[in-house]
């Protein structure tokens, strides 16, 4: 009965034809010019910048461990991961190629800013780049898992109540995504599915060498000691993959999302529903505008270096203003209750249903919205 309904509902499903949007060209004309500029200088100072403050976290933990006990270690462990997330976000601004016009320096400084971060640079620049080049595309933005209604009753009952549990968050990017390969393939393995050829093979060796052994020389330091190892390197970084995969969550994810069948994506449109969150306390500073600035790194992300994105954004807000009463318009929101907000919707955005032919929202969005055209 119940697979008959959902059939029944997919034939009265009809086409919603989005209203004629900018082109790529029409917003980057929008943009001042010198936002596409890469300052090399500028860009290798953030990257001495970041790996200073990482530095900076070490030399004050013994201090912070003795006075303040579980508690100071604790907190010293979100603030790991803040400014670990900030040092990814320069290898990520490498792989994207928007570091600087050097291949060569990105690739270098990509794998400085990486391996310490046991994340491998070149595997990592070939996933990400299919997620911003097929943004809310229901089949081929694989790096954000968009879960169907049909995918979400096939699964288990294990893997339903970990994608539901909140703080599942700490494993997903460190170890299942990176080293296990759910759902793009091993960014470690150079023979998963991730590769297509020889080349992308064996750059895949060279950047999980470099961080096999920046793992090796953490434990080296660290007197040899697992222990030690666990509690003063992975787990800090289980830190930055949490910082990672929340910002990266909210980014993408609301009730009211748009993401797109084959046939109804096109790149503008995927790109709207990218959103803008304000974290505060200087945290949108500290992870240098990815959070406030995203709609514009996702629209032109290997052009506008991170130290550009809130002047672009400026530009953007006019272009897009046209479309702010519908799913098109540009998307933010204050978030200084960020990590609640983040736990919430882990609980609360489970699946996608059809709003209309080829578009899909998440359930509660949908259902919310028939029920408020219901009691109207």
């Amino acid at each position: 009965m119940a697979v008959a309904t959902q059939l029944n509902h997919k034939k009265e499903l009809r086409s919603v034809p989005p209203p004629k949007l900018p082109s790529i060209v029409d917003i980057k004309n929008a943009i001042p010019a010198h936002c596409f500029t890469k300052d090399t200088f500028t860009s290798v100072r953030y990257l001495i910048q970041d790996l200073l403050l990482m530095a900076a976290l070490y030399l004050i933990l013994s201090p912070v461990e003795r006075y303040f006990g579980w508690v100071g270690l604790f907190a010293w462990y979100w603030a790991y991961g803040f400014v670990g997330f900030a040092l990814f976000l320069i290898g990520h601004d490498t792989g994207h190629g928007s570091f600087s016009d050097y291949e060569w320096l990105n690739d270098i400084c990509g794998h400085i800013a990486h391996a310490p971060l046991l994340v491998p640079y070149w595997p990592w620049q070939k996933s990400h780049r299919q997620h911003h080049q097929f943004t809310a595309h229901l089949e081929k933005d694989r790096g954000h898992a968009w879960i169907t209604e049909k995918k979400y009753n096939s699964r288990s009952w294990l893997k339903r109540s970990f994608a539901a549990f909140p703080l599942s968050g700490w494993l997903i990017f460190t170890p299942l995504y990176t080293v296990f390969g759910w759902p793009d393939g091993s960014h470690y393995w150079p023979f998963s599915r991730l590769f297509d050829n020889n080349i992308e093979r064996l750059k895949c060796a060279f950047s999980a060498t470099c961080c096999l052994i920046c793992g090796y020389t953490a434990y080296a330091l660290l007197g040899y000691s697992v222990y030690n190892w666990f509690k003063y390197y992975y787990i800090p970084l289980s830190f930055q993959g949490f910082v990672l995969y929340m910002v990266t969550y909210l980014q993408h994810r609301d009730v009211d999302i748009e993401v797109y069948e084959p046939e109804e994506w096109q790149f503008v449109r995927g790109q709207t529903q990218t959103i803008d969150r304000k974290y505060g306390f200087g945290l949108d500073t500290l992870m240098h505008h990815v959070t406030d600035g995203h709609v514009a790194h996702h629209f032109f992300f290997t052009k506008i270096p991170h130290y550009h994105l809130m002047d672009a954004t400026e530009g953007i807000k006019k272009v897009l203003k046209p479309y702010e009463n519908t799913p098109y318009g540009y998307k933010s929101d204050s978030n200084y209750d960020f990590f609640f907000k983040f736990l919430h919707y882990r609980t609360k955005l489970d699946y996608l249903i059809n709003k209309s032919k080829g578009v899909l929202q998440h359930r509660v969005g949908v259902e919310g919205e028939r029920a408020a055209r219901k009691n109207h």
